[in-house]
């Protein structure tokens, strides 16, 4: 498969940006004579546009008269010229995340933690995932209708391994899927329902879809606890040699206006995808083109297609009149996925992908990650960064010091924007937000814990991740979304 480097060969740091205090009040708005080059942006689950930057000067004004002018830099490059590639990205209008060399070697590198059955996956998720509808069918062929045929060997090959009592991984009726279960309830206890699927069927793989139980969680906690608790079940299953394969969640339209925070849970579970190196199906986008978003009448659970009688589900139907409800579409893409990693991973087969979209950038002040396009998320630690240039911020964010490493972020968009920026962190990690309208800490204009919210006006952005104090440098999730 083609794929493509996003992000520009040159100009990866500009100069002088356009911004604004991120509080709702557009008094104190900045803002700008001078347009930029940018991809469109677009909405969550669309296609990320590539990047262009040119020089020149931009003049930005605030509300009361005071002017910022600078000039802007043509390129910013590494010492031999060219801009660094920082590593791959998942981007956001592909069903299927990259599988490429990069991604093989560390599929090959969590097989090799733990002896494990390569026919056997477990599930792991709440209502949709303990469903009878969800891929239950697939062990019977009676039930299977216009499967695809390059899809019936994996079929085949996980109907030939038992997954407990009278069971194959299809039919199984999992200890770590439950109606109503979230990452919590996955965790719970000891041994915890997670452990004790592993231990009774020792998968090679594990679909694991969760969230939709937090979103009734009060914002913002509720993503914040899921991005926890998912890190956790990820984490346990690569320690024991199995393979989670991750699922962003459906919308959901009920309770009323939930539907909101799903694109910020669904962009985290892409940065964890994307950090460890998993595969991830984007079920959201899929779902995203069905009538009714693939969603039951209830706004919750799938839709499912009904046999002549309109009484009994088909959900292993895969005509052109099944796919077009959500457990068929969920059965139809999970496979693909199993296809797509089980010959790399049993069988030692060159992986699917050739190359993959890249983030170019070191991270510095002077050479930022380019962000591609919103949404944008991004996972990576704060102890392998390569810059520790600011201890203090001035403008809107003094407060107290940033003594620790960070990584420096350009976001450069072409038109007036609410945006919202996430950054998750665990333990002793403690990082924080700040935004910039230039690669100066002088110029920041706000700064969070773990989120910034508000309007932008077009123009060129720095957001940094950054130590506070003497806290422990580790890991951090970054999440950045267009919002309405």
């Amino acid at each position: 498969m083609t794929r493509w480097i996003i992000g520009p060969v040159a100009a990866l740091a500009v100069g002088c940006a356009q911004g604004a205090p991120l509080d709702g009040d557009t008094s104190g708005t900045l803002g700008t004579t001078a347009a930029t080059a940018m991809p469109t942006l677009t909405e969550p689950t669309t296609t990320s546009g590539t990047t262009t930057e040119t020089g020149g000067t931009t003049t930005t004004s605030t509300s009361d008269s005071e002017t910022l002018s600078s000039e802007t830099d043509d390129t910013a490059t590494t010492t031999t010229g060219e801009p660094t590639v920082l590593g791959e990205y998942y981007p956001f209008d592909e069903v299927h995340s990259p599988i490429t060399a990069d991604v093989a070697a560390s599929l090959a590198a969590i097989k090799a933690k733990g002896t494990k059955m390569d026919g056997v996956f477990a599930k792991v998720g709440g209502s949709s995932t303990a469903s009878t509808n969800y891929m239950h069918c697939l062990a019977d062929a009676m039930q299977i209708m216009e499967l695809p045929a390059e899809l019936q060997p994996t079929v085949d090959f996980f109907n030939a391994t038992a997954a407990g009592m009278g069971a194959t991984s299809f039919s199984r009726v999992s200890l770590a899927a439950m109606a109503g279960w979230g990452g919590a309830e996955v965790l719970a206890g000891m041994p915890s329902p997670l452990a004790n699927e592993v231990t009774e069927i020792s998968p090679r793989f594990a679909l694991v879809l969760l969230g939709t139980a937090e979103l009734e969680v009060p914002p913002p906690e509720g993503v914040f606890t899921f991005a926890d608790n998912l890190t956790a079940v990820v984490d346990a299953l690569i320690a024991g040699g199995t393979i989670p394969i991750l699922s962003t969640m459906p919308t959901r339209t009920m309770p009323a206006g939930i539907d909101v925070y799903v694109p910020r849970y669904n962009a985290f579970v892409r940065a964890l995808a994307q950090g460890r190196k998993i595969p991830l199906i984007d079920l959201n986008l899929v779902l995203a083109g069905l009538p009714g978003l693939g969603l039951a009448a209830d706004g919750i659970d799938l839709s499912v297609a009904l046999g002549g009688d309109m009484v009994t589900p088909t959900p292993c139907a895969f005509g052109f009149a099944g796919i077009t409800s959500g457990y068929n579409r969920r059965n139809l893409v999970t496979l693909e996925a199993l296809a797509r990693v089980k010959p790399v991973v049993v069988d030692g087969a060159a992986p699917p992908d050739a190359s993959a979209p890249t983030l170019l950038g070191a991270g510095t002040l002077a050479e930022p990650i380019v962000i591609p396009g919103l949404p944008f998320a991004d996972m990576r630690s704060t102890a392998d960064s390569p810059s520790d240039e600011i201890d203090a911020y001035a403008g809107a964010c003094m407060s107290m010091g940033e003594d620790g490493p960070e990584f420096v972020y350009e976001l450069t968009i072409p038109e007036a924007t609410k945006i919202r920026a996430l950054v998750f962190d665990q333990g002793t990690v403690d990082v924080d937000l700040h935004l910039m309208t230039l690669t100066d800490a002088g110029t920041c204009v706000k700064r969070a814990d773990r989120e910034l919210e508000g309007p932008l006006q077009p123009g060129t952005y720095y957001i940094v991740v950054d130590t506070l104090g003497t806290a422990t440098p580790g890991e951090f999730g970054l999440v950045v979304l267009p919002e309405v």
